[in-house]
């Protein structure tokens, strides 16, 4: 895969998830996803994507934003 399909794939998936509506579990989970998918099409080390995904999780925290609104 070359880099500019990579770029792609995950700007799709983000662009997908900022046309939400609401962006809860569901869409956040299917966004880390398709950009875990990406990445290991890309011969990302797995382990470096699994880390990615657990990072992202732990950094944001769905409950507390909806508080803000």
């Amino acid at each position: 895969m070359v880099l500019a399909e990579l770029g792609s794939k995950i700007s799709r998936a983000l662009a997908t998830m900022s046309n939400a509506t609401v962006i809860d579990k569901a869409v956040m989970d299917t966004c880390i996803k398709e950009i875990s998918n990406a990445l290991a099409q890309a011969d990302v080390r797995i382990d470096l994507v699994l880390k990615l995904r657990q990072n992202v999780v732990k950094r944001v925290n769905l409950e507390e934003m909806a508080v803000g609104l």
